[in-house]
């Protein structure tokens, strides 16, 4: 096939060259037969006719339009759709590339190498398709050669002179060769730049996308490279395992946690045995939200490997989120023996002193070292702020307000940051500020309860009391079998006046509401109740319900205060301290008791 198309643009060339000769370089007159006469001898076997008009002037030459020349390449003689399969480069092109070469009957030297580097492109980019053939003979001089040969060694090696496709993109095979750790950083740019040129001479390649996927990953370029695995994997009819795994840490770098655990939980089911896989899904998952998931894939990982601190505690960090206190302390006490200066173990740490322990002081304690380490980490920052609001002092030199603020300042629209300031404020009775704030929250919309609850108890105590009751008579409405609900629902009833219809709720609702709602119940009763000794059986009954009711226990005290019963004011006064160490306020008015009774 080759030497019959070059046999062929040898004799156009000839044709043309005569042509020429014929017109530019014969010199002579024309005969009565109609030949001409001239220095020059021409070949008649040429086949050319050429009339020429004289008159009395020199003749004149005739310009030619000659056929616009093609820049042509090592491949242009191959057949376009069997170049195109090798172009696309996916698993089943090649396949199919490789079927249609070997069958040929007299193939070429071009063909030859077409079909090593379509074989060289399947053992390299999808090694998982289980590949196998042997190799064509091809010199190892020709240039496509060469260059597999050294993305093969780790090497990047771009072809000069040449400017198709392959030629442009196959020197980036040297991103998924088996010595590609050790290839240098400094062909990143050139790289760049060969598959941007590809790009626009087959943009809906595989072979293309994918690896410049994984050149943007190299680069740190997240964002570009899930774009281009995304393609790739578009382009692509069936499912790749090299694609979707790079596309899972593509989606995992981009936060893209459900994304990434739908892919790699199939890629998994697909491969049990792969430890990798698995250890992805135990991340994945847990990014994702699916704590269950996480907690079976960490176990079957530490059934392989019991020593591995870092699915230590990551197990723990599953166990504290569902609140497993002390099964996620033990696994704390296995981990301090290698570590204790783990930004997330005390992190961990920390979380469980203040949600089981109850002991705000002592996880105070544990965040100072945390700060301390990582005084720039959100996360730190953020449970310093947190812990510093609940303990009521300083961490790292700075108040839970200052702490919450440097969140703010890297965050703007932090709701964990913001809802720390308003409880700042509403320590600090600074009611128009808290009010500002928590209703820029609640302008987002999308708010927790908590914050709800919150904004609720803060219009009331900012005389926003119309918002509050409609807020509060909006949630009752829609979830009335809600105890926190009903809670903040009887409140605003009580603080606006409502008593009647208050009355009537309470009263309806304590036989059935569980110890807990019905010491909330039995203490706002006792604030609608009238006369002292009906005011005191209802705080008894709050305090039989739960002990450990603050609001009861703390207008015990008033009431024995105000009857200058001092001792028995202390005992209920004491429970408040216990329950509140680091109330400022409880604590003053402790010390104030102490010298009344010391007199």
């Amino acid at each position: 096939m080759m030497r019959f198309v070059w046999k062929k643009d040898a004799l156009f060339c000839a044709s043309v060259f005569f042509l020429s000769a014929g017109i530019f370089g014969a010199h002579g007159e024309q005969t009565s037969d109609g030949q001409i006469s001239s220095d020059s001898q021409l070949l008649p076997q040429s086949g050319l006719e050429i009339n020429i008009e004289k008159d009395s002037s020199a003749v004149k030459p005739t310009a030619i339009a000659l056929p616009e020349r093609k820049k042509r390449t090592f491949f242009s003689f191959v057949d376009s759709e069997l170049l195109a399969l090798v172009e696309n480069g996916s698993p089943s092109s090649l396949r199919k590339a490789d079927g249609l070469i070997r069958a040929m009957a007299d193939k070429d030297e071009d063909e030859d190498v077409l079909l090593f580097v379509a074989d060289s492109i399947m053992s390299l980019c999808w090694k998982s398709e289980g590949f196998s053939a042997e190799y064509p003979s091809v010199p190892p001089s020709n240039s496509y050669v060469g260059t597999v040969n050294s993305a093969r060694r780790g090497s990047y090696d771009r072809l000069s002179g040449e400017a198709d496709f392959l030629s442009l993109v196959l020197p980036s095979l040297v991103l998924v060769s088996p010595s590609s750790s050790s290839a240098q950083g400094d062909f990143f740019q050139s790289a760049s730049a060969a598959l941007e040129k590809a790009s626009a001479l087959r943009g809906d390649s595989v072979l293309l996308n994918y690896l410049w996927g994984l050149l943007c990953f190299r680069l740190g370029d997240f964002v570009a490279a899930e774009a281009h695995l995304f393609s790739a994997k578009s382009a692509y009819e069936n499912n790749s395992y090299e694609i979707d795994f790079a596309l899972v840490q593509s989606y995992m770098e981009n936060k893209k946690y459900v994304e990434s655990y739908g892919i790699a939980k199939r890629l998994y089911e697909e491969r049990p045995a792969s430890r990798l896989l698995l250890k992805i899904c135990a991340e994945s998952s847990f990014y994702a939200g699916d704590i269950d998931a996480c907690e079976s894939f960490v176990a079957k990982v530490l059934q392989q490997e019991p020593e591995n601190t870092e699915y230590i505690l990551l197990r723990a960090k599953v166990l504290v989120m569902k609140k497993e206190y002390i099964r996620a302390s033990s696994l704390l006490d296995a981990y301090a023996r290698t570590d204790t200066e783990s930004k997330d173990y005390l992190l961990l740490r920390a979380k469980i002193q203040k949600e089981w322990n109850k002991n705000a002081r002592l996880a105070a304690d544990t965040m100072e070292n945390a700060f301390a380490l990582y005084p720039d980490d959100g996360d730190v920052v953020m449970l310093a702020a947190e812990i510093a609001s609940e303990a009521a002092r300083n961490i790292g030199g700075k108040s839970a307000e200052e702490l919450s603020a440097l969140v703010l300042e890297k965050d703007p629209l932090s709701v964990s940051a913001l809802k720390i300031k308003v409880k700042e404020l509403v320590k600090k009775e600074r009611w128009v500020d808290a009010y500002r704030t928590s209703s820029e929250i609640m302008a987002r919309g999308g708010v927790d309860d908590e914050l709800l609850f919150m904004h609720i108890s803060v219009c009331l105590s900012a005389g926003k009391k119309e918002e509050a009751w409609k807020l509060a008579s909006q949630l009752y409405a829609e979830r009335r079998d809600d105890e926190d609900v009903v809670q903040a629902y009887v409140l605003v009833l009580v603080s606006t006046g409502r008593g009647a219809e208050a009355t009537r709720l309470i009263s309806s609702l304590i036989p059935k509401s569980s110890q807990k709602l019905k010491s909330f119940l039995y203490y706002q009763k006792s604030l609608l109740s009238s006369g002292e000794e009906a005011v005191m059986a209802d705080l008894r009954s709050s305090l039989t319900a739960n002990p450990r009711n603050r609001d009861a226990l703390f207008r015990l005290y008033q009431i024995y205060f105000g009857k200058k019963e001092y001792r028995k004011a202390q005992y209920y006064l004491k429970q408040v301290v216990a329950i509140s160490p680091d109330d400022e306020k409880i604590r003053a008015l402790d010390e104030q008791l102490k010298s009344l009774l010391s007199k």
